[in-house]
């Protein structure tokens, strides 16, 4: 009996020094003792870590939320902030346009020219008011240039002026605006154009200006593509290089008129007085030249092979050379032959 005790003894101490170096090992390695946790504590655990994610979560989404308020807002106050400015530009540019207009009508010329480029400032900053500033100035001329100028004088200053600010404007904000010249006296008027760019070119394209007088006026590369000139009075006008390409130039006086290099193509110039005109290196292809007048018309080197309802009569009295390209049919007519040979042999 006493071995056996022994022995328990010896075994009971024994399993103590293990797990007492089984414990000693595990601190030696890094490992914290910790008991054991029950089935509820790690269910606990495990609801208190929801609970703490569910908590960052919805944080988060508030802040999401009010960042996007905040967006909201800042984008409300600056559209109304350029609401404003715009409501305030447009008050403006309402007064000022009142203004201007008030101007035309003083007694005053200086003071009428200020009204004049006030309105080509207000169509420039405007692209909106430009139809309707246009269509006053051009009521302006038609009003003030109703009556032939004094013998000798020249066209008022002012209304030279807002010829200059309608030809000077950009015709890509015309809008339905149609440039109504009709019946104006504006002899010796300048609309010259010193660029070949039509977007920089005089414009008076799709104008209006019929029967208007411009005798003499210098329209040196003017665009008066799809012009209307019916019965309008352009004697010894300068028409050099200008674009009259669809054109109406019915029953018109262009005595003496200077046409050189002009584009007329298209152009309706019926029962027209071309009579001591310069033609020469003008492009008449397709034009319809039916009943006009060709007396003294200088057609040396012209090309009139597309030109309709010419006739050998029309020819025979303008000045033609055998660089003149002519239909078939005229150049064969006997004529115009001898109407060639005739003006050849003098030189």
């Amino acid at each position: 009996m006493p071995d056996r005790r022994i022995r328990r003894h010896r075994l009971r101490g024994t399993s103590r020094r293990v797990t007492q170096a089984r414990a000693l090992t595990r601190a030696r390695a890094g490992r914290p003792l910790r008991p054991a946790r029950s089935a509820e504590q790690q269910g606990g655990l495990d609801w208190a870590r929801r609970i703490e994610l569910a908590s960052v979560l919805i944080a988060s989404l508030v802040a999401v939320v009010g960042l996007w308020y905040s967006n909201v807002q800042n984008r409300e106050a600056n559209d109304q902030a350029r609401q404003d400015r715009s409501l305030s530009k447009e008050g403006q540019i309402t007064d000022r346009y009142t203004a201007a207009v008030t101007n035309l009508g003083d007694e005053t010329l200086d003071v009428r020219l200020g009204g004049i480029y006030a309105l080509q400032r207000i169509m420039k900053d405007s692209p909106r008011d430009h139809p309707t500033i246009a269509n006053v100035l051009a009521a302006y001329i038609r009003t003030h240039a109703s009556k032939p100028p004094a013998k000798d004088r020249p066209i008022p200053a002012d209304v030279n002026a807002a010829l200059a600010v309608l030809a000077d404007r950009n015709p890509n904000r015309d809008g339905k605006f149609a440039l109504d010249l009709r019946h104006s006296y504006l002899p010796g008027v300048e609309l010259r154009s010193t660029t070949m760019n039509h977007r920089n070119r005089t414009s008076l394209a799709k104008a209006d200006l019929r029967a208007s007088h411009l005798t003499s006026a210098d329209l040196y590369n003017a665009d008066l593509r799809e012009a209307n000139l019916d019965n309008a009075d352009l004697r010894n006008a300068r028409l050099t290089s200008a674009d009259l390409s669809d054109a109406h130039l019915a029953v018109a006086d262009l005595r003496d008129a200077d046409l050189r290099g002009a584009d007329l193509r298209d152009a309706f110039v019926y029962n027209t007085d071309l009579s001591g005109a310069d033609l020469r290196e003008t492009n008449l292809h397709g034009a319809f030249m039916g009943y006009t007048d060709l007396r003294g018309v200088d057609l040396r080197g012209v090309d009139l092979r597309r030109t309709l309802l010419l006739e050998a009569e029309d020819l025979v009295v303008a000045f033609l050379d055998s660089h003149t390209k002519l239909p078939p049919d005229l150049a064969k007519h006997p004529a115009v032959r001898a109407r060639i040979a005739a003006l050849e042999g003098l030189h």
